[in-house]
């Protein structure tokens, strides 16, 4: 009996369990929207934290989900939305309306040593966020900031692809270490510029590293331009510094996105416009009848002497007059395709992609494809512990046409060698040789197909961490990354090729490699306490490594067997061969504590001490630091009755200390190199003078600031700064009895000091309609405070460097225009009195005239405009960049600009129909005569020769439309967005004879110009 008892016990048990465990189990319904449009999101992720129970949102945005009697929190997730987190609901009724991340206006600033909201940053930093760096088509990431921040100049010294970008954050603060800024990834200060071994002598563009980083895979940028959180980075942040944070991956369903685009490119501006063959010979042969007329005993008849010679230099060949543009130019392609996959669970998230990218250059023999592939994987250990890692594969391979004053550069030959009385090919179809001027027989057309300059890069950079809240509010972490790199370089010269370094009729091949490896370890102890509700402090502490190692070589050969055997292994000479390894490393000692006190004061403070090896062991410490404070005044009681007006008002400033080390690893030692021969024998020489007391560059910079909004809708932020920069690195020329020209040494200053003024609107808002502009400006002025102590100037061709004159200034004799009368060219001779004052009279002899500093590269102003638009499912935006008061030197004017001296075997500028022809014409062209002197000369500059570089750009435009989901869920897809994008798409410039953004030192040749380029793509996610 009492057996029948227990069973029926256990039978009941068995029955009521489903019921118990129905009971303790909650089933939550709800809907998700999205909080612009109120439209249902199809497609969500809805999970519970914590555990691996999830659902989707259906096509009205309705979701069932079961959760049990211990679940706290459910995610709702959703692509180009902010993640939600909400409590489980009592009442198992839940609506949640996502906002846009495109709407989330407190950007986060990524420091690598915390990261702060925009309303508590204390210092003066700018966030770019993915959905304002979208379908830009470029190819290297700098170029996507260009009129998108306050204060960042970027230049490029070269239009072809993947060549490396010049920036300037605030002005320049070195005369011989690096002014470019400091680039750190995902935390870890990277490689940057050139890895061009053999390349870089050929060109500007070389190829830049930053070109190995596929611009999709990038979440944001901060661009830091103070010491406040600059000065963590010590000695390389003395440029400011580009934070770029890349995707990582999100909790829920993992999205799958494809991406495709291609389009083409041409020249943003017309290059060096040209007279044709017709007018080209008209003007010599006016040029010939003037030098005639100037010499009637020689030539009585000057229209016979004319007619005699005129086709010895201007003849129609047999194909007619050539038009060398479209010979040696062409339309350019592009493609590109990304697939990138995200997802993940509350504990392990990951992104990876996938990438491919080809460029053409408008020349035959300039493109660039880029293969890459990333992974980013985070994983939680316990409820305390993380580890991540971040992996990035990518090759690229690069082909660099010529860019010198050379017969081989293909704009060199458009503006100046070639002129349209050459023709590149025979009657027969061969090559032409007929070139005169142009080196005798330099054809540039067989040069583009037959030369090349190639440069494959290929790139490891790997970076892994792990971390660990030992107490609450106390974190360890440890990163650990290493940045391998590798550049193989290879050149050929055909037997003809009018290469310079080329020298005879061999052709040459050189081929070269450079290996780079760079490792940093860094741990560091972060500790977050909130006290008495009200005082919040941030402390860290951190110790850095870091070490890098280079090894290269390089060689060259001629004289091969064949045009089809390009490896230098088949030449039979030995033209040189050149190899090196180096190594350098630097330890650090970080610390920085954050404070405030309510949400409305808040002091920071930072101090960095680093040593390097590129300085002797007496000098190589150096302590970087700074002070930075915020007051909120906004929050303050006394204010609030004036927030429905003015909605916001902080006070900043800032001032602190970085540095800049030598660029060479050995500039304080005495050296002896070896590699000569004596006799026969292996010889060494002196090649550096011994400097112990050499040390850092200091940069010393103030910051204040003050931002304020207005009716919640415009957000403006105004900045002065002034930025000293002492001890500067510099050759100092010594006396040659000591055997050197030059030693490295600390001397002079230099100062920086601007303002800057951001006005972010939102202009309308609503359901349908969004419009969002941002307007940036900025000022900077730089000069020189001193040199050496004992010199004030420094004069080079058509530059000067003086105390008291920014950098890079010009030194010409001033043009004064042109005597109506006679045509000939006046100069001021600008000699000073006693008072100082230039004499303004006028000469048509240049050698009476005094060369003057005239004028300045940087400009007084510039910045861009930014407009963000959409409606419904159309989405817009567009990026104007300008600049005004900054000037160039064209060089290659002192080749093509001599009025009849040497004109007559070279191309000639346009704006010579408005030459002088007879008295009484007014206008800045003198008059043209053959054989005329060069009296300027080669190494002399003249203010006609400087031109002003304001313009007003279209630099980049987006038009997309999005899919309505109605349509898209029945296709089974989550997202389809189809777009046309543009860059350079639009030019107003004051001088229209090449492209107004000129390289950093302003001085113009004939390198490959910016291009414009149209795209058009589609994005699908699954």
């Amino acid at each position: 009996m009492k057996n029948v008892k227990v069973l029926g016990f256990m039978l009941l048990c068995l029955f009521l369990l489903p019921g118990l465990i129905e009971a303790q189990t909650r089933q939550i319904k709800g809907t998700v929207i999205s909080a612009e449009d109120k439209e249902p999101l199809i497609g969500a992720t809805v999970i519970v934290k914590g555990s691996l129970s999830g659902t989707e949102t259906d096509i009205d945005g309705n979701f069932t989900i079961d959760v049990g009697p211990d679940a706290k929190t459910i995610l709702i997730d959703y692509i180009g939305m902010v993640q939600a987190a909400v409590p489980v609901p009592k009442n198992d009724i839940l609506n949640v309306a996502l906002k846009s991340k495109e709407l989330n206006l407190e950007e986060v600033v990524v420091t690598g040593y915390g990261n702060f909201t925009k309303s508590s940053f204390t210092g003066s930093a700018n966030t770019l966020r993915a959905d304002m760096l979208k379908n830009v088509p470029v190819v290297s990431v700098e170029q996507k900031l260009q009129g998108m921040t306050t204060g960042v100049n970027i230049t490029s010294g070269s239009g072809q692809p993947g060549a490396v970008p010049t920036i300037r954050i605030r002005g320049m603060g070195s005369l011989t270490a690096s002014n470019e800024p400091l680039y750190v990834i995902d935390g870890v200060p990277v490689t940057t510029g050139s890895m061009s071994n053999l390349g870089a002598y050929m060109n500007n563009a070389k190829t830049s590293i930053m070109s190995t980083l596929n611009p999709s895979d990038i979440e944001n940028i901060t661009v830091i331009k103070d010491a406040a959180a600059a000065s963590l980075y010590g000695s390389r942040a003395a440029n400011g510094v580009i934070l770029i944070t890349t995707k990582k991956g999100r909790t829920g369903r993992t999205q799958v996105t494809f991406r495709a685009d291609g389009g083409f490119s041409d020249l943003a501006t017309d290059f060096r416009p040209s007279l044709n063959g017709t007018q080209r010979r008209e003007l010599l042969y006016e040029g010939m009848v003037n030098f005639a007329s100037m010499n009637p005993g020689l030539y009585p008849d000057p229209q016979a002497y004319a007619d005699a010679h005129i086709d010895e230099f201007a003849a129609e060949p047999w194909s007619g007059y050539t038009n060398w543009k479209d010979v040696l130019l062409r339309t350019a392609t592009h493609q590109n395709y990304e697939v990138s996959a995200t997802g993940g669970s509350d504990k392990t998230t990951f992104y990876a992609s996938l990438a491919y990218n080809n460029q053409e250059g408008v020349v035959h023999n300039s493109n660039m494809d880029r293969y890459s592939a990333r992974l980013n994987v985070t994983q939680k250990v316990g409820s305390r512990g993380e580890l991540g890692a971040n992996v990035m594969f990518s090759q690229v391979n690069q082909e660099m046409n010529e860019e010198r004053t050379s017969a081989s550069n293909p704009f060199f030959a458009i503006g100046a060698k070639v002129t349209p009385s050459y023709y590149p090919y025979n009657e027969d179809g061969s090559f032409s040789d007929y070139f005169p001027g142009n080196e005798s027989t330099r054809n540039p057309l067989r040069d583009a197909l037959l030369d090349y300059s190639r440069n494959r890069l290929t790139r490891i950079f790997s970076t892994g961490y792990a971390s660990v809240d030992l107490l609450k509010g106390l974190k360890l972490k440890e990163i650990l990354s290493y940045d391998y790199t590798t550049a193989k370089d290879a050149i050929y010269f055909n037997p003809m090729s009018g290469a310079g370094i080329k020298s005879g009729n061999d052709a040459m091949s050189q081929k070269g490699f450079n290996e780079y490896g760079k490792l940093i370890s860094s741990t560091s102890l972060n500790y977050v306490k909130k006290f008495n509700k009200k005082h919040n402090l941030d402390v860290l502490v951190a110790f850095e490594t870091e070490q890098y190692n280079t090894d290269k070589a390089e060689g060259s050969k001629s004289i091969l067997p064949s045009e089809l055997l390009f490896e230098p292994d088949n030449a039979s000479q030995l033209l040189s061969f050149a190899s090196s390894t180096s190594s350098s490393r630097m330890i650090s000692y970080i610390s920085r504590a954050n404070y405030d006190y309510d949400g409305r004061y808040y002091l920071a403070a930072s101090f960095r001490r680093d040593g390097t090896s590129r300085l002797s062991p007496q000098s190589r410490w150096g302590n970087f630091w700074s002070v930075s404070g915020m007051w909120q005044v906004s929050d303050e009681a006394f204010m609030q009755k004036l927030r429905p007006v003015l909605s916001d008002l902080k006070l900043r400033a800032s001032y602190g200390v970085n540095g800049n080390q030598p660029g060479g690893l050995y500039g304080y030692m005495g050296l002896y190199s070896y590699g000569k021969n004596y006799n026969g024998n292996p010889g060494s020489y002196e090649s550096s003078m011994p400097n112990p007391d050499l040390g850092w560059e200091k940069n010393y910079s103030l910051n204040l600031g003050i931002d304020f909004g207005l009716f919640n809708r415009v957000n403006i932020s105004l900045e002065y700064y002034n930025r000293d920069t002492k001890d500067l690195l510099y050759s100092m020329p010594i006396s040659m009895t000591t055997g050197f020209g030059n030693y490295l040494a600390n001397i002079g200053q230099i100062n920086n000091k601007g303002v800057e003024l951001e006005v972010r609107s939102t202009n309308i808002t609503n359901n349908y309609f969004n419009w969002n502009t941002v307007l940036n400006l900025a000022h900077n002025a730089n000069k020189i405070v001193a040199l050496d102590g004992k010199q004030e100037q420094s004069i080079s061709t058509w530059f000067i460097h003086k105390v008291g004159l920014p950098y890079n200034s010009f030194y010409v004799k001033e043009f004064a225009g042109v005597d109506p009368q006679t045509g000939d060219a006046l100069y001021y001779i600008n000699s000073k009195d006693e008072q100082g004052n230039y004499d303004k009279s006028t000469t048509s002899d240049p050698t009476k005239a005094n060369a003057i500093p005239y004028k300045q590269v940087d400009p007084k102003i510039s910045g861009g405009l930014t407009n963000i638009l959409s409606y419904r499912d159309f989405d817009l935006s567009f990026t104007f960049t300008y600049q005004l008061g900054g000037y160039s030197f064209d060089k290659t004017a002192t080749y093509i600009e001599t009025d009849g001296a040497n004109e007559y075997s070279r191309n000639i500028p346009v704006y010579f129909e408005n030459r002088w022809q007879k008295p009484g014409d007014i206008t800045d062209i003198p008059r043209f005569v053959q054989n005329q002197p060069n009296i300027l000369g080669s190494g002399t500059g003249s203010s006609r020769f400087v031109h002003s570089t304001d313009h007003l750009r279209l630099k980049n435009l987006t038009f997309g439309y999005t899919l309505p989901h109605k349509l898209t869920d029945k296709i089974l897809l989550q997202n389809v967005r189809t777009y046309f994008s543009g860059s350079n798409l639009l030019t107003w410039a004051k001088w229209k004879q090449y492209d107004p953004e000129v390289p950093i030192n302003g001085e113009v040749n004939c390198e490959a110009p910016a291009l414009r380029t149209f795209s058009f793509g589609v994005e699908v996610t699954f």
